[in-house]
């Protein structure tokens, strides 16, 4: 049991007379002996959803307030239910012995994060490595993931994400690393900050722990090295390193087909080694972060990366493999940071077309406009044979192309999913990227069902 009776009571001042073995804030997801916490959200309030929870197999739930036909007895009344989450991940933390990598970053974060962990199990091959479920990164979802953290964990593996000033300074207060990693300082969530130096320092909060880190790993290539390094050596972080330049960084880089062939230097040494994903500086961002927390050889960790898929709606590929078509799924978010990497590595591939497939990258603030416009030389650079888009945005974007590169522009990827199917042929390889409301994953998988039949 995660959380016993006596437990519960100790953390919320009260007698609770139940225990739970997990967290939930989906009525809908609620499994047996759940702890359901009602959420006051922007768009529903959880307490709508108490007696649906309870019916469904909850334990008990977190409540601000009396809920109606439901039993005392099963609420935990709490003056947030927010702070209760927090309470219950601080004393998960304190009875766990748990060494913690944190990662954050504009993009790259939860490959780095899967990959830190994949590495880490294939090293340390055991069960005592934890890390943060799905995408759960907010001040919501990061201590769920820590409070259900089994007592045996000997490392855990989070992921922090951020949309102001202060959010990742909490969320260091809950669980502190060990190793902090930030992966990239780039446009995503723009439109909360007024220049990218807020979010490189909004960024460096996860340094600010009460115990000095041992490692913070940071990029090297960025304007806001120097920055980033002199923050973390204020809070009192020991060590230093940093990927891309530095001591960690690529020398060379092939990609043939599925693969990537890289030549890097780490930490003073020449290493060889193959991905399945596209963002080769994650690779040196995981290295470094594992090397910092346990004594493990780098060939070891080179061996490890070979065994790593790109995650499936970050990079993922999938291939039909009778019309030899590609489809690469990055439809989790977007910026354009990420979606001119996402171009650079389609044009590496050895397709009959390469196409982009795009909706609007959202929440990169009010030179928004520009940057999509921006977007049209890259199409060039990298040779891409066809642009279609859709979303208001993503309209900029697509009257800024080349006219022989425009295919077809639509309101929504619903309609867009549809008009497209007929074009995509035999040989083609596709990339589907856009911000994650922008639904660019239904066009993922209206192309797989329809392109499969043909």
């Amino acid at each position: 049991m995660q959380f016993s009776s006596d437990d519960l009571s100790k953390i919320f001042q009260q007698l609770v007379q139940y225990g739970i073995d997990d967290i939930s804030i989906d009525s809908r997801s609620v499994k047996n002996n759940d702890l359901f916490v009602a959420i006051n959200g922007e768009n529903t309030d959880g307490h709508n959803y108490v007696k649906q929870a309870i019916e469904n197999g909850a334990s008990l739930a977190v409540v601000e307030h009396d809920v109606v036909d439901v039993d005392s007895s099963k609420l935990i009344k709490v003056s947030s239910s927010l702070e209760a989450l927090d309470l219950m991940a601080k004393y998960n933390v304190s009875r766990c012995n748990a060494r913690i990598i944190g990662v954050t970053g504009s993009v790259g974060k939860t490959t780095t994060r899967s990959l830190i962990y994949h590495l880490l199990k294939y090293i340390k091959n055991v069960d005592a490595i934890y890390t943060t479920r799905k995408n759960f990164n907010s001040k919501i979802g990061l201590p769920i993931c820590v409070a259900t953290m089994p007592h045996n964990t000997e490392i855990g593996v989070f992921e922090m994400g951020m949309g102001a000033f202060c959010d990742i300074r909490h969320l260091v207060q809950i669980v502190q690393p060990t190793v902090s990693v930030i992966t990239t300082v780039c446009e995503a969530h723009l439109q909360y900050f007024n220049n990218l130096w807020e979010i490189a320092k909004a960024k460096s909060e996860i340094f600010e722990t009460q115990i000095p880190q041992e490692y913070a790993i940071i990029p090297g290539d960025s304007p806001f090295t120097e920055f980033m390094t002199n923050y973390a050596k204020q809070f009192g972080v020991k060590n230093v390193m940093t990927f891309g330049k530095g001591d960690a960084e690529i020398i060379s880089e092939v990609h043939n087909g599925k693969s990537t062939y890289i030549k890097a230097k780490i930490l003073g040494k020449l290493f060889e080694y193959k991905i399945n994903f596209d963002n080769v500086h994650d690779s040196l961002a995981a290295i470094l972060a594992v090397k910092s927390m346990i004594n493990v050889s780098l060939n070891e960790l080179i061996d490890g990366l070979a065994s790593f898929g790109s995650l499936s709606d970050r990079g993922g590929n999938y291939y039909i493999e009778n019309r030899n078509i590609e489809i690469i799924n990055d439809t989790y978010n977007a910026c354009p940071t990420s979606l001119k990497a996402g171009i650079q590595a389609m044009s590496y591939k050895s397709a009959q077309r390469k196409i982009l497939i795009v909706g609007d990258m959202l929440e990169i603030g009010l030179d928004s406009v520009h940057m999509h416009e921006n977007i049209s030389a890259t199409v060039d650079k990298y040779g891409i044979d066809k642009v279609f888009a859709c979303g208001e945005e993503c309209r900029k974007l697509f009257n800024n192309l080349q006219l022989n590169k425009q295919g077809i522009w639509c309101e929504n990827s619903h309609k867009l999913a549809k008009a497209i199917v007929d074009f995509i042929d035999d040989g083609d390889c596709v990339l589907v990227k856009g911000s994650h409301s922008m639904h660019m994953d239904y066009v993922v998988n209206y192309l797989k069902e329809k392109l499969e039949k043909k």
